[in-house]
């Protein structure tokens, strides 16, 4: 049965819910505040009508005990360890990162009670006028990664039970305008000429690139490819896991989403390469000790241990950069993986399939690639052979 006693001007419910381990009573409590306006009469049959919605909530667990003055930097501390065990260290230290850097900044200082749309749509235009260690301003797409965590921390309190408003999920809200993403991608003067370079490249490289064109696999899931992991017979390479390296740690995690959980068929020349490499690898690791390479890897750094994603794309860059090659993320061979099936031919569900992608709208993206080479191919078949633009005409009888 909810007690209720008058407080001030306001008026606090509280609800028994028995005692905890140590035998102290466990009340869950709400504090309500009736209009100026109401009669003593209308402020009873209020008053009973909220205590009884907040027993039947406290019944049926939706509402627990609601600290009304805690701040949004220590629910984001509380926030944080909840998420420790359910996100990657990757993941994990980016949403650490922005949680220290932009929204404890902005809005840490605030009750999260007392949170509204208006301070949200401040937090965005913080982060508008915000500049990066590069000294340009956050992109849209940015500022929408960094608001979508702060909805994650207002969904978690709100299924907490800290929360019973989500201020986050506004439909009012304005973002900047987000520019078209340009994905990069090479074309086949552009992997020609790459490839070419790469022939003077160690032989651990060469793999590492051609892997990277010829199944789309991102650099951490290729960095954790183990020997196991090749079905030489069927000539298959399962992809199973990624390999982080956060804060001077290295380690192998579950891959983004259970799509990322496949099989992909590969060209016999990349079968070939491997038995090559493995060869090599092989001689290494006996001049070096049984130590070397004990997690079975295919790629390794100089001690035989797990090599960084970071590495990867450092030397990509070192590559290109010595080669007099245009810049291009390591992350474009996927891109360029991914089109080379799509301009062949391949539906998109098998493209989709091998890239790991959880929905086919997100490989559309190399779709519109396509149409945009389309319409400018289209452009130069009308300078190439317009009749009327180079002289001649049709025979309309012929």
């Amino acid at each position: 049965m909810a007690t209720i006693r008058k407080r001030g001007n306001s008026y606090q419910i509280r609800v028994f819910c028995g005692t905890d381990i140590y035998g102290k009573k466990i009340i869950n409590s709400m504090t309500w505040k009736p209009d100026d306006k109401m009669t003593a009469r209308q402020i009873e049959k209020e008053l009973n009508k909220i205590a009884v919605q907040f027993e039947e909530k406290i019944k049926k667990g939706i509402a627990i005990k609601i600290d009304n003055k805690i701040k949004l930097y220590e629910f984001c501390d509380i926030y944080l360890e909840m998420q420790k065990k359910s996100l990657s260290p990757t993941t994990y230290d980016v949403y650490q990162s922005i949680i220290l850097n932009y929204i404890v900044p902005t809005l840490g200082h605030l009750k999260l009670a007392d949170i509204r749309p208006l301070h949200m749509q401040k937090f965005i235009n913080t982060l508008s006028e915000q500049k990066t260690k590069h000294n340009n301003l956050l992109s849209p797409i940015s500022i929408k990664k960094y608001y979508s965590i702060l909805q994650s921390i207002f969904c978690f309190a709100c299924k907490m039970g800290f929360l019973e408003y989500n201020p986050s999920t506004s439909s009012n809200l304005q973002f900047p305008r987000t520019s078209p993403v340009h994905t990069n991608v090479l074309d086949e003067k552009e992997i020609k000429r790459l490839l070419k370079c790469l022939e003077n490249e160690p032989v651990m490289w060469k793999v590492i690139i051609h892997l990277a064109l010829s199944t789309g696999c991102r650099r951490g899931e290729i960095a954790a490819l183990q020997w196991d992991d090749i079905i030489w017979e069927k000539h298959q390479i399962t992809v199973c896991k990624s390999l982080y390296h956060v804060n001077g740690e290295k380690g192998v995690k579950l891959p983004k989403t259970n799509t990322s959980n496949r099989t992909i068929t590969v060209p016999s020349y990349i079968i070939e390469m491997l038995k090559q490499y493995r060869s090599k690898q092989l001689e290494v690791k006996l001049s070096s000790g049984q130590e070397w390479n004990k997690h079975n890897m295919i790629f390794t750094d100089k001690k035989g241990d797990y090599i960084s994603p970071h590495s990867i794309s450092n030397w990509f860059k070192y590559f290109l950069q010595k080669n007099t090659l245009p810049h291009i993320k390591f992350h474009a061979l996927r891109h360029t993986s991914a089109t080379i099936l799509l301009a062949s031919g391949t539906n998109i569900k098998t493209v989709s399939s091998r890239l790991g992608h959880s929905n086919l709208s997100t490989t559309n993206r190399y779709v519109h690639a396509l149409i945009d080479a389309d319409i400018a191919a289209a452009e130069t078949l009308e300078q190439k052979l317009n009749f009327e633009k180079v002289g001649q005409k049709w025979d309309k009888h012929a």
